[in-house]
Order: C-alpha cells, then structure tokens, then sequence
C-alpha cells in the first residue's frame, strides 16, 4: 500500500459555504469536528484499485473570524475546533469594502513556501472549490508533486483535469452525514476483504495502523472508524463481529478508550 507525507490547505470560508448550500447539518459537521473526515481522508484510494494511506504533516487552515453566512454562527466559533486537533489556523479578514479576503493568496504563497523548504512533502490537498488555484496546481505538477483538489459540484473542468485526484462534494457530504454507529447498509463501501475474512485480529490490525499514522494522542470520530472497517470489511456492520455495538468492538478488540465529548463519540488509544 503507497503511503504518502501530504500537507492540507483549506479554505474553510469556501469549503464551508459550499457545503452549507447543500445540507447545513453536514457543513456544521465539517467544521465542529475535523478530525472525523480528516481521518476519512487519511485513508482515500489514489485510484479505482489502489488502496493508500496519507500522512498529513502539514494541516492549516486559512479563516475569516469575522466572516459568516445567512443562518451560520460565525466562522471564528469554529477556530478552537481545528485547534484542538492540531491544524494551524491562519486569519484572513477582509481587505476590501466588499469582503474580499487574502486567503487564496496566503495558501499559493505557503504551498509555494513548503515546496522550497519541506521537500519531502509528496502529496498536496488544496480544499479550495475554487478555479483560481489552477495555476498552482499545475506548478505543482511541474514540481512532481501529487495533487488532490476539492470539487463541488460546478467546479471547473480545468480544475479538475489539472490535478491527480478529487475530493468530490458528495463524498464529502456522505463521510459527514453518516451517524456515529453506522449501519453497513448506508456506506458504499469498496470491496477490499470479504466480510467472511473480518476477523477480530485484522480489525486491531487495521485500528492500530490507523493510529501509528497519527499524531500521538490522536482522538478520532467513531463514525470515522466505522466508515474505515466497513470500506475494508463490507458487511462488518451491523453484526460488528457479535459486539453490541461499534463503540463495543473498539473497547473490546482494540483496546481503545471511547467516550462522549461535546456531543460526539470520540476514540483514542491510552
């Protein structure tokens, strides 16, 4: 399985108002609680057939603290979110009368920046639904670097062709709409080992990788789990290999300490 060092650099402004148009539950989602499609991503398929696993060593998030949109609490709410679990947080207030933040110009710059000075960065994930980061993209290519691009749903076709892959909208949506103990039957899940093969052994196996991946000290959704066992485990769920429940398997098989904080259900290793 390739395993690539990878940075993220998100648009939160952007990102989020593009999922707020389509279901605010889940843009709220997004933003309260990275770690969950943070740890969705950690996991994403570079092709059709090839199973990967990114390391993010670099994660900044660039924000408006002042800015908001009709029926959302402002976007500073959510700074303590990505904080906690370990982004850089970079303001961009406005500039002009008309709102235009410096965002875009802040995250070429960084990229740019972390070309010169990390080069051991392979992979760069630009969450930015935005054609303008076009130009960058291609400079990355150019640079040998891999490039992942978040696409909503009228992203341009240029944008999308310049980079390697897609982080589409509707993934997205789905990695954040899908409950804390998912039910198999709600997760298209891509066939990797038969359910019949799921044993508790290559469960822990699979856990414990996830978790060496990680940042010491790691807390993830158990959603986020969930989504991982069932996508290499098709059928996993509900049955959760007799537990009552997955929080049940992970305490259980994997040893880990799960908990309800801040209305979510977090997991993490002692």
């Amino acid at each position: 399985m390739p395993k690539y060092i990878s940075g993220i650099f998100l648009d939160f402004d952007n990102v989020f108002s593009s999922l707020f148009k389509q279901s605010r539950e889940a843009a709220k989602e997004f933003a309260s609680d990275p770690a969950r499609w943070l740890g969705a991503f950690q996991g994403m398929r570079g092709s059709e057939t090839e199973e990967t696993s990114h390391n993010f060593v670099i994660r900044r998030c660039y924000m408006n603290p002042s800015g908001r949109i009709a029926g959302s609490e402002y976007f500073s709410t959510y700074r303590q979110s990505f904080v906690r679990d370990g982004w850089e947080v970079i303001d961009t207030p406005p500039l002009t009368n008309q709102g235009k933040t410096s965002a875009d110009t802040h995250i070429v710059m960084d990229v740019l920046d972390s070309v010169a000075h990390y080069p051991h960065v392979e992979e760069y994930v630009i969450m930015a639904a935005d054609a303008d980061y076009t130009p960058l993209v291609i400079r990355l290519r150019k640079h040998l670097k891999i490039t992942v691009v978040y696409a909503a749903m009228a992203t341009s076709v240029a944008y999308r062709a310049a980079c390697d892959s897609i982080i589409d909208e509707r993934s997205l949506l789905e990695i954040l709409e899908q409950d804390d103990e998912p039910a198999g039957e709600e997760v298209s899940a891509a066939p990797a080992i038969s359910s019949a093969q799921a044993t508790p052994e290559k469960v822990l196996d699979v856990i414990n990788q996830y978790f060496a991946e990680s940042e010491p000290g790691h807390r993830v959704n158990v959603a986020t789990l969930g989504h991982m066992l069932i996508k290499q485990f098709p059928g996993i769920a509900p049955g959760w290999l007799g537990s009552p429940s997955l929080s049940q398997l992970l305490k259980k098989v994997c040893k880990l300490k799960v908990e309800p904080i801040e209305n979510r259900t977090l997991a993490w290793k002692e």
